[in-house]
């Protein structure tokens, strides 16, 4: 089973902007712009890596949105592009 995580979290400058977030990137030297729910993943998955099922559930929860699979896929997306900016990587969880 996959697991994501945070690569570097603690490195990041985050800025709040009224619920929008700048977050700079000093090991690649760049900048991201977030909304609320994509801090919200960096900062679940800083705490305790998590699979895409738990993540989405506990931001469902959060947001008090009603899970489903255009949400669990859109959240997968998300993953898979802070994947290639280096905010997140795949681990193996132990079976």
């Amino acid at each position: 089973m996959v697991c994501w995580r945070t690569t570097g979290f603690s490195s990041l400058r985050i800025e709040n902007w009224d619920g929008e977030f700048t977050v700079f990137q000093p090991e690649a030297g760049k900048t991201h712009f977030l909304n609320e729910m994509g801090l919200k993943i960096l900062s679940i998955l800083d705490q305790s890596p998590a699979t895409l099922d738990s993540l989405c559930r506990e931001l469902s929860e959060y947001f008090t949105l009603p899970p489903d699979t255009h949400f669990s896929a859109q959240i997968n997306r998300t993953l898979q592009r802070y994947e290639a900016l280096g905010l997140v990587s795949r681990m193996k969880e132990n079976a």
